[in-house]
C-alpha cells in the first residue's frame, strides 16, 4: 500500500469536526498520564539506600581519621 490516495489530504486538525471529536488535551493533563509510570520499579529506593551506604562509609573513614592510634 503506498497511501497515494492520502498523502496529500490536509492535515485533519485543521478540521473543525476533529476538533470537536478529539479536543487538545491540556499539558498538565498529559503529565497526569505519564507520571505514574516507573520504568524501573525500586530504583528509586536502590539509589537511596547506596547513598545512604555511602554516606555511613564516609563518615566511619572520617571517625577513624579523628582517631589517633
Amino acid at each position: 500500500m503506498d497511501y497515494k490516495d492520502i498523502i496529500d489530504l490536509p492535515y485533519p486538525r485543521d478540521d473543525w469536526n476533529f476538533l470537536m471529536k478529539h479536543p487538545r488535551m491540556s499539558i498538565e493533563s498529559r503529565a497526569k498520564i505519564f507520571s505514574p509510570f516507573a520504568a524501573l520499579r525500586g530504583h528509586n529506593a536502590k539509589i537511596a539506600e547506596a547513598a545512604e551506604r555511602h554516606l555511613e562509609d564516609n563518615r566511619d573513614e572520617k571517625m577513624l581519621e579523628k582517631i589517633d592510634f
